[in-house]
């Protein structure tokens, strides 16, 4: 399979649930424009202008990608198999709430449409609503194959190596480690307070997070492909613009790297008005609805420069220091290592700009547990990850090796690569002693319970009791915003 053939593949996975959108989330007169709005942009991405390099995805890598997103679907807890998070109360209800409600969700069924982003969740409760019960059988399809697609991006991007692959998603976890190592010594770095100046790796987000982690892998493994090979960067609009459905946070700052990226490209390049309409304009008016649905909050989400929420200052330097600067300096001397060595590296903008943004985002809160941060790094991290493991997968290993031997260059890339994996192997090791199968060959050992999906009668109620109030309330939509008077469908009537 060609990669021009994944691109659209990929495109067609994000854009279904974009097409029940406009079939259940906007009323008559705007569903037949918008669907028809988001097939033209298909089609036109479907054009021969639209030029890929001439990779070939093989069949080995098709197979060896899904096993591993099965593998790794199963133990993120998202069917039920394994371990679950407490994010999973939320998941299950999301489920819970799409198979015995009509769509868009209301709650109560009279009020406005639920203000949240529903994608992952559409196509698996779709077939769930078929079958008359939660399919778990659906859910664990749907999400392996996004996995799968995100996964096989990164691959094909770093000459199909396996091994960097899961590098990539262990990227950003680090700090975890250096702490872990400072905490068997009793030594406190900071002190933990409500909000975080902390990111996780991608593959620690997906035992929270499944629902982000799909669109993130996708998103940043193809604008890493069209980086390392330096094509339009407008090929990313319409696939961060669906992705917008599936999670906030990571699209917008995949649309933010992307403008930034397209600008410096126009700039050297220039652009025509046809194609700054066809390639960018057209994606965003598609997915206008959807950004106005995610303004139709009663309250907006708690934001501000991050200082204004905590009291400690020298507390909060410490955590900075810690978590971000730590992290990110190791980025940047493995990434001037590599330069050095005369081992390839990826073009020096994108990562600097990338950086740069690593560097900023803690500095602002967006959200009541700053999701901004946690969420939006995810396609970040999968950046940095792959701009690093380029210059060791693009070459044979044996002139990496001959490249770092003989000084301790090579001990700072093992720790800022390899190190972070400790992370994510103990969370699969977790997932592999706390499933189903455990619990059958030894109940009293294992312990593990999964999580119903009707522990409570709705979404709002299980944000309400197992979070707080303001939690379930920020998924509620505002009576007389936009959205609903001109853009959702009328409420059923009561009988």
């Amino acid at each position: 399979m060609r990669n021009k053939t994944f691109y659209i593949i990929s495109i067609i996975y994000l854009l279904i649930p974009n097409i029940i959108y406009y079939l259940y989330w906007v009323n008559t007169a705007l569903l037949l424009a918008g669907i028809i709005l988001l097939l033209c942009i298909l089609y036109k991405s479907l054009l021969p202008e639209c030029t890929f390099p001439k990779t070939y995805i093989h069949l080995k890598d098709i197979c060896i990608a899904s096993g591993v997103a099965v593998g790794l679907t199963l133990a993120s807890g998202i069917t039920g198999f394994a371990f679950q998070t407490m994010d999973h109360w939320c998941h299950n209800a999301k489920f819970q709430d799409l198979l015995q409600n009509d769509w868009p969700l209301r709650f109560p069924s009279n009020r406005p449409v639920m203000a949240y982003y529903f994608g992952y969740y559409l196509v698996p409760a779709a077939i769930s609503k078929m079958a008359g019960h939660i399919s778990p059988a659906a859910i664990l399809i749907w999400t392996s194959l996004g996995i799968a697609l995100g996964l096989l991006w990164i691959c094909i991007s770093l000459d199909r190596k396996w091994w960097a692959v899961i590098l990539v998603l262990c990227v950003g976890d680090f700090p975890r480690v250096f702490k872990g190592i400072a905490s068997q010594g009793s030594i406190q770095l900071y002190r933990y307070e409500s909000i975080g100046v902390e990111h996780w790796s991608n593959l620690e987000n997906l035992f929270w997070a499944p629902n982000q982690f799909i669109p993130s892998l996708i998103l940043g493994g193809m604008l890493f492909h069209v980086i390392r090979h330096r094509l339009d960067y407008a090929l990313l609009c319409f696939p961060t613009a669906l992705a917008l459905w599936w999670a906030a946070f990571p699209a917008l700052v995949i649309g933010l790297i992307t403008a930034l990226l397209l600008v410096v490209q126009w700039l050297r390049w220039g652009i025509t008005f046809q194609r700054l309409y066809q390639g960018v304009l057209l994606p965003c008016v598609a997915v206008l609805p959807v950004l106005l649905l995610f303004q139709s909050h009663p309250h907006p989400p708690e934001n501000g420069l991050i200082w204004e929420f905590r009291g400690d200052i020298a507390n909060l330097l410490r955590e900075y220091l810690v978590n971000t600067l730590a992290d990110v300096s190791l980025f940047v001397i493995v990434f001037l290592i590599s330069r050095r060595a005369g081992l390839p590296v990826i073009q020096a903008l994108p990562f600097w700009l990338l950086i740069c943004i690593a560097l900023l985002f803690p500095l602002a809160r967006v959200g009541k547990v700053n999701d901004m941060l946690l969420r939006g790094m995810m396609p970040i991290l999968i950046l940095i990850g792959c701009c690093l493991l380029y210059s060791f997968t693009s070459q044979p290993l044996s002139k990496v090796l001959a490249a770092l031997r003989g000084n301790m260059h090579c001990i700072v890339v093992v720790l800022a690569l390899v190190l972070p994996a400790v992370v994510g192997i103990g969370r699969l090791h977790r997932a592999a002693t706390y499933n189903r199968m455990t619990a059958l060959w030894s109940p009293s050992n294992s312990g593990f319970v999964p999580i119903p999906y009707d522990a409570y009668p709705s979404l709002y109620e299980t944000l309400r009791r197992r979070w707080s109030q303001q939690e379930a309330e920020q998924y509620l939509g505002k009576p007389d915003s936009f959205y609903e008077k001109y853009i959702a469908p009328p409420p059923a009537k009561d009988p």
